[in-house]
């Protein structure tokens, strides 16, 4: 096995003439056999930088994002989940809204499973430091976060608390000062296995791939034929074949998780570009959600809410907010629809024009993410109707 992993790093780095991409079993492979120990440190760092160069293929994340899910305890499959919301970019200014979306969907009765990596990208504003403020439990095992669902019907959990491999690429990444397709894979395990489920990307054409990594993903659960032992006996025979797919026919479909088919079958995806590349919609611009399935994919376009907002530049500047402060900032505008100074005792650094600026782009934020899950899942048949419904809701929380 240990020379299979490394005919892997063969693979990718044989020259322009003689590498190719890995196929979604053998990014499996790589991910898993690290894991569990056949593959080191140096063999996975030569891997995804052979990768990085050349450029990740949806086939490659698909395969590292099972492989990934392979690692965490079936017991995360095992919650009743109904939004799967990772929140792993951060956002560079301001707050993040979605908090409140989040919280309206609950108190709607959606169970909603929130996500991030605070440590990576620590110069960035993550949920982690806000959900507390605003009454949202943190978990770090399953029981913690059923108990929470059962509650609340929202949580959020640290990656670390869903797999070691998460510390294990984060320091690779720092290390390395390179991105890897880890980053892009961790957004795709829906851990919980959750019907609906949330994509979110900054740079052009990462829409496309996120669709098509969804479909492998769901294709993969439906197919028997994909290893979900990484040793599977047949994989490793064929390995000198390139993987050329004869995998063991009659290995038993009762090996692929039951919740996992489910969401293959019927599961939802939306796909945007958020904001800063976090899983909010920017009410700023116009937005390109994509709505995808097991084998269909629909584009609706999502209007702007902030036509010719200005002043954006100068609030950034403006605000220079504690996490405690933010958290109170954010609490207001659950509780009252705007926001005042809390940073000194005079008001008047925190121009009532800035709380009432905050204020509009809160609602906004609020209600076009809101307007975007709603379409994803399938309540309304149009725009128009997302948006009145989200801002009903928004109003009645």
């Amino acid at each position: 096995m240990k020379k299979a992993y490394q005919g892997l790093i063969k693979t990718l780095g044989r020259g322009a003439k003689g590498s190719r991409s890995l196929t979604l079993s053998e990014a499996h492979f790589l991910i898993r056999g690290f894991s569990d120990g056949i593959g080191t440190k140096v063999q996975l760092a030569a891997a995804l930088m052979l990768m990085r160069v050349r450029g990740e293929t949806c086939e490659e994340v698909a395969g590292a994002a099972l492989g990934i899910k392979s690692t965490m305890s079936a017991q995360w499959s095992n919650l009743d989940v109904s939004i799967d919301w990772p929140c792993y970019a951060g956002k560079r200014e301001l707050l993040p809204w979605l908090l409140l979306a989040a919280k309206v969907l609950a108190s709607q009765g959606e169970r909603v499973l929130l996500h991030g990596d605070p440590k990576s990208l620590s110069h960035r504003n993550h949920i982690a430091a806000h959900v507390e403020g605003l009454n949202i439990p943190k978990a770090s095992n399953p029981d913690e976060a059923k108990a929470a669902l059962d509650a609340v019907g929202i949580c959020y959990v640290d990656a670390d608390s869903f797999s070691p491999l998460v510390a294990q690429f984060r320091e690779l990444h720092q290390e390395l000062g390179l991105r890897s397709l880890f980053q892009i894979a961790i957004r795709c395990t829906n851990p919980a296995n959750a019907p609906i489920s949330l994509r979110s990307y900054f740079h052009p054409g990462l829409d496309k791939m996120h669709g098509k990594v969804a479909k492998l993903m769901a294709c993969a659960c439906l197919d028997a034929r994909l290893p979900d032992d990484p040793y599977n006996d047949n994989l490793h025979r064929n390995f000198d074949n390139h993987f050329d797919n004869k995998l063991d026919h009659s290995m038993d479909s009762t090996a692929v998780n039951p919740a996992e088919q489910a969401f293959a079958l019927k599961g939802r995806v939306g796909i945007f570009k958020g904001v800063q590349g976090e899983t909010e919609i920017n009410p700023r611009i116009s937005t390109e959600l994509t709505i995808a399935t097991g084998d269909t994919s629909q584009v609706i376009y999502l209007p702007t809410r902030l036509e010719g907002f200005v002043g954006m530049n100068t609030l950034s500047s403006e605000l220079a907010l504690s996490p405690q402060q933010a958290c109170l900032v954010l609490s207001q505008i659950w509780h009252h629809g705007e926001a005042s100074d809390t940073r000194h005792e005079s008001h008047s650094a925190f121009s009532s024009s800035a709380s009432s600026k905050l204020g509009q782009i809160a609602e906004a934020s609020v209600i076009s993410t809101l307007s975007a899950i709603y379409l994803l899942q399938g309540k309304c048949q149009s725009v128009s109707q997302a948006q009145s419904l989200a801002i009903q809701a928004w109003r009645m929380r």
